[in-house]
């Protein structure tokens, strides 16, 4: 990869990280940082960092962190040089040319999903045997550029007619095997897995098409059948239409959740670009952790039927969980966002948008519709409800909905909220944690404040070299921190990656992204007493250790002279404005 070394300095000068993460995860300012929830796992609490004048970031709860590659590696789950790639084509920088070889399975997939994507596209378009699909896009009120934004195409009623087009442009079978596309014949060779199907091309982030739902014409089962699982396609945290939609989504701060296809480009047709579709599974913590990163907020919307509703139903927890707010918005009987919009228009779903209710709502309210009113059924209700009450962290919302679900049970708020208390003492208890001494604390609290006044003042290097430092810390991925930092220089850029990348484990190269996306602990007025209260706290235990050789020798001559020096010197640390006992 050195050949590609100058580029890679390039894409860092031109391209600002916060800028970058930004389009993926919702940024706040906080002092000379951004942050956000991370998109790595589960968090209702921001712990995801990002520091544009070191163009790094770090999550404190995951750990997960490094420059703007790392992120886009860790996003869309690409190599380095896959990333290089994509980076470079999205900020125009040139990369050397270069031979690049076969390949990897990955690249081959993307490949044979476009060229089955293309013919696909052509038999609905442009053959005859497309005739089927194009009646069936007609009847959906679906327009030829939504087909051509899209790609829509159509499977033809043959058992191998997409492995013939794919034999004809001499791509292997094995890869589309890999892709999904074909199924092995129980004899020699292979069969379409796509038949008398309208397709969908499923897209990714990038636009690039990882797979697609296809929509049976008959009464054949299933009816909508998706690529199954590849190393490109992952149904569980892929969302259609998402590719389109995630800035109008990031403008208005709300998604919404609809359960198909055709929902999400009838919506488009209308002028709606802020919808997105799950791909025939439930929803996901993928999914949601991935919207996060684009809306403050959710609308679901399902199907009125009862499958429909057990389906937002079920996603409650992880909303909650996820700490993201969700609403549910109902549509009459036999509706669905496509039918509902083409009948009576984008006006219409707007308004039923603006009067969707809170997720937590909907549920007390199916659960109290759904239960009949003998003592039993409400004991019941209260057990299905407990547990998602036990989900949400904010006291004052959890009191609120306690008090409707006492008015709804027709019991005392009181009674109702020792009962939960009474559910909640029934949880695994936590383990409480062991107390570290106050005077390792102090010595850690000492190596913290070491490594931090080196990070961010590194002007005081040279004086931190000329102490004896390494008296005065003892943990060993600090000792290896500081002693890199002194080595290579406190500075940016080249010298930090060179020591992120020398040092010995991930462990320790967490704990210096961290120090290095800390604030500084001490203002430029103050560096100049903290390098004296170190020296005088090396001294001091310097003098300490003299004592205790002395007495090991019997050498109590020399014992009770550096006994008298401490006395007369009065060492006091006064690291942090503290004073601390003697010796």
């Amino acid at each position: 990869m050195d050949l590609y070394q100058s580029a890679k300095e390039e894409i860092k000068r031109t391209v600002d990280i916060v800028e970058l993460i930004g389009q993926f995860v919702q940024l706040k300012r906080s002092g000379q940082s951004y942050l956000g929830l991370c998109p790595f796992h589960s968090e209702k609490t921001p712990s995801f960092t990002v520091s544009p004048s070191r163009q790094m970031f770090h999550c404190f709860g995951c750990k997960k962190g490094g420059d703007l590659f790392a992120f886009w590696m860790a996003y869309h789950q690409v190599s380095f040089p896959q990333a290089l790639k994509d980076l470079a084509e999205k900020y125009h920088v040139s990369l050397p040319e270069k031979d690049p070889g076969p390949p990897g399975i990955k690249d081959s997939i993307l490949r044979v999903n476009e060229a089955a994507a293309d013919f696909f596209h052509h038999i609905l378009t442009k053959s005859g045997k497309g005739k089927a699909g194009r009646h069936y896009l007609e009847q959906r009120s679906i327009p030829g550029e939504i087909i051509s934004e899209f790609k829509l195409g159509y499977a033809p009623d043959e058992w191998d007619g997409l492995a013939r087009a794919l034999r004809e442009k001499k791509i292997s079978p094995e890869t589309a095997l890999q892709a999904g596309l074909l199924i092995p014949r129980k004899t020699d060779g292979h069969y379409d897995r796509f038949r008398n199907r309208v397709m969908f091309p499923i897209f990714d982030m990038r636009s690039r098409i990882v797979g697609f739902g296809g929509r049976v014409l008959d009464d054949s089962l299933p009816k909508y059948l998706n690529t199954p699982e590849t190393p490109v396609f992952q149904k569980g945290e892929l969302l259609y239409g998402l590719h389109v939609a995630y800035s109008r989504i990031r403008e208005s701060g709300r998604v919404v959740i609809v359960e198909g296809y055709t929902d999400v480009l009838a919506l488009i047709k209308h002028g709606f670009r802020g919808a997105v579709a799950t791909l025939g599974t439930a929803l996901t913590r993928d999914h949601i952790r991935k919207l996060k990163g684009y809306a403050r907020e959710a609308v679901v919307v399902f199907d009125p039927d009862a499958a429909g509703t057990a389906a937002a139903m079920k996603s409650l927890p992880l909303f909650l969980d996820e700490g993201m707010p969700a609403r549910v918005l109902s549509l009459p009987e036999g509706d669905d966002p496509d039918t509902f919009v083409n009948h009576r228009g984008l006006e219409a779903f707007q308004a039923l948008l603006e009067r969707s209710v809170p997720m937590f709502d909907f549920f007390i309210e199916r659960k109290m519709t759904d239960g009949e009113k003998d003592i039993e059924r409400q004991v019941k209700v209260l057990e299905d409800i407990f547990p998602v009450l036990a989900e949400l962290k904010n006291h004052v919302q959890r009191a609120l909905y306690v008090k409707r679900l006492a008015e709804k049970l027709q019991v005392t708020e009181k009674a109702l909220a020792a009962e939960f208390q009474k559910w909640a003492a029934k949880g695994p208890r936590v383990p409480d944690r062991p107390r570290t001494s106050e005077k390792k604390e102090a010595k850690r609290m000492d190596e913290v404040y070491l490594l931090n006044l080196l990070l961010h003042h590194p002007a005081a290097a040279g004086r931190i070299r000329d102490l004896d430092w390494k008296t005065l810390v003892s943990d060993p991925g600090i000792t290896e921190m500081v002693a890199c930092l002194l080595d290579k220089g406190a500075g940016q850029g080249t010298a930090q990656e060179e020591i992120l990348a020398g040092l010995s484990s991930e462990e320790t190269q967490q704990a210096f992204r961290e120090a290095m996306l800390s604030p500084s602990i001490f203002t430029e007025e103050e560096v100049d007493r903290a390098l004296r209260d170190f020296g005088e706290k090396i001294l001091r235990i310097k003098i300490q250790d003299s004592v205790a050789q002395a007495r090991v020798r019997g050498d109590f001559e020399t014992y009770h002279r550096i006994l008298k020096l401490k006395k007369e010197r009065e060492v006091q640390p006064r690291i942090n404005g503290n004073s601390q006992e003697g010796i």
